[in-house]
């Protein structure tokens, strides 16, 4: 540690600037401060400065920044026993954490604080007022922050609100508009990425075969991309210097809804503006806002692959994709799950499903397997009868128009009308109380201009979009089943001509296993489909249920 000569001071310089100008090499605002301290410097030759630390783009709420942290290191070495700032400021806006360095930390270590333009030094002798000013002046700063931040947070609200994307990088397969950075558009190169990474899924392949796919065909990663892209995305995630695609990144992928037009923001937060350390939000908090772009991934696939993540997902090593019936064929005795079994005989193999409770340890009396090929075959030929009467959609066109639709993309249309309602209210309340506010002066006219002009835009906003849902609601109930149209599109007049894991995903919920002459079939969309086969111009007697 060195040591200093009594009554000669040598300093460092510290000038801060928060995150509003850190997009520049220097901001004018730190050549400003500079300027100040060197007119300072010439009029106390006393004074010798040894370095000038900056951080610009650093908050003053807190004092873990980089250059402070060096300044410090200079003190405790004895270096200096100076400290020179613009104001108290730009020392820091924190009350209790500046008041504890100037009043205890600094005094213990024999350091002279300086803050020009607050009329502030140490050395001198203090007196009653100035025992009060340093204190006061850093609860002012502590409470401007405290305004910021929360003025801050009310205006991304209000943005989420409006459907508006506030992250400052858009998910893979999006890019933000050059017209309104808030505002995603399609990413032509990435998109088919996320179109075909759904697609296997569907098809049965697990997330770690789908990762190992694209490494296999060479695609970037989604934070590779972006870094070719140049933009300056930094991920947690990333473990090696050449990143490659991992189970859990295309989890990630396929367990965000925003593919499919709906932004759900404000999933994590910090308790306050003194708290960098952001936690979870509950999911009922989140703020979110359907059709806000153009979908990638229809909903229904989207659900279809959240349901999918949820079965038995397990693939055997020499496998690509899941069984055909993973996950759907379960024991009709105690509900586990069926799996493969392979008997070999007469130099061939012979394949069954068994219970895997009895296979695995006999928990479960069921001890017989079912022929694979033949239970396929049937299988198939069952769900062909239970589409029949969608075949002869040219007979029903009113029958199935006329259905109304009480499906889950129904409800969630109610729900979200309700909830763009409770939103309105609260936002006509809250102009109510702004106007209050001004006429008892509580905020000044210019504040209360910007926060009128702002609740208005979200007011018209929240109007059109509960027109537009409602529209849309409207327009559901008159439109054919989903589930009908779909079928309608994908088969042929005798029926699905193949047993595929998709088809068996979109048709079937779950299929029960008894015995070889007992298996029950619980279908999707049994509402609907009892629904079309009430009508009279539906001949559906010669259907076998």
């Amino acid at each position: 540690m060195g040591t200093i000569p009594k009554g000669v001071y040598i300093a460092d310089a510290y000038y801060r600037l928060s995150k509003e100008d850190g997009d520049k090499a220097e901001s004018d605002s730190i050549t400003n401060q500079k300027t100040l301290v060197r007119e300072f410097l010439k009029l106390h030759p006393d004074i010798q400065i040894y370095k000038e630390w900056a951080d610009d783009g650093y908050t003053g709420v807190n004092f873990e920044r980089p250059s402070f942290q060096a300044m410090l290191e200079d003190i405790k070495s004895g270096i200096i026993n100076c400290v020179i700032v613009k104001d108290l400021s730009r020392f820091g806006r924190n009350y209790i954490e500046a008041g504890r360095y100037i009043e205890q930390i600094f005094p213990y270590l024999g350091v002279r604080f300086i803050a020009i333009n607050d009329n502030i030094d140490t050395s001198a002798a203090a007196s009653a007022s100035d025992e009060l000013l340093i204190p006061f002046k850093n609860l002012i700063n502590d409470a401007y922050c405290r305004d910021i931040s929360i003025k801050i947070r009310t205006h991304l609200d209000m943005k989420r609100e409006t459907g508006q994307y506030i992250s400052p990088f858009a998910p893979y397969g999006y890019k933000k508009s050059p017209q309104n950075k808030n505002q995603l558009v399609i990413d032509e190169n990435a998109a088919p990425i996320v179109r075909q990474i759904f697609k296997w899924k569907i098809e049965g392949m697990s997330s770690a075969r789908i990762a190992d796919k694209l490494n296999q065909l060479g695609i970037p990663t989604p934070i590779a991309y972006k870094h070719r892209n140049r933009e300056a995305l930094h991920c947690e995630f990333q473990k090696n210097p050449i990143p490659k695609w991992m189970p859990n990144s295309v989890s990630r992928i396929l367990g965000n809804e925003v593919y499919t037009g709906t932004l759900a923001q404000g999933k994590t937060s910090s308790p306050n503006y003194k708290i960098r350390a952001r936690t979870r939000t509950p999911e009922k908090d989140w703020i979110r806002c359907e059709n806000c772009h153009e979908a990638i991934i229809s909903p229904e696939d989207f659900c279809l692959a959240a349901k999918i993540k949820k079965q038995d997902t397990r693939v055997a090593p020499d496998r690509q994709a899941l069984h055909l019936f993973s996950g759907i064929a379960k024991c009709g005795h105690c509900g586990g799950n069926m799996t493969r079994k392979t008997v070999p005989a007469n130099k061939k193999d012979y394949v069954y499903l068994v219970c895997m409770e009895n296979k695995n340890n006999k928990r479960c009396p069921y001890n017989k397997g079912i022929p694979l090929e033949k239970f396929e075959l049937a299988i198939l030929e069952t769900i062909n009868l239970h589409i029949k009467p969608i075949l002869e959609l040219d007979k029903m066109p009113k029958a199935v128009q006329e259905i109304p639709y009480k499906g889950c993309f129904s409800k969630k249309l109610q729900e979200n009308i309700s909830e763009k309602k409770q939103k309105l209210e609260e936002k006509r309340r809250y102009a109510a109380e702004i106007d209050a506010d001004l006429k008892h002066g509580i905020i000044s006219k210019r504040d209360y201009m910007e926060l009128k002009e702002a609740l208005h835009c979200e007011i018209n906003a929240l109007e059109k979009e509960m027109e537009s849902l409602q529209s849309e609601l409207e327009d559901l109930a008159a439109a054919k089943s989903d589930k009908a149209a779909w079928a309608g599109q994908f088969i042929t007049q005798k029926g699905f001509p193949k047993l595929t894991r998709e088809l068996l995903l979109k048709m079937v919920e779950e299929i029960r296993i008894f015995d070889k002459d007992r298996i029950e079939i619980v279908f999707q969309f049994q509402p609907e489909y009892e629904k079309v086969c009430q009508y009279p111009e539906i001949d559906t007697e010669h259907i076998e249920r």
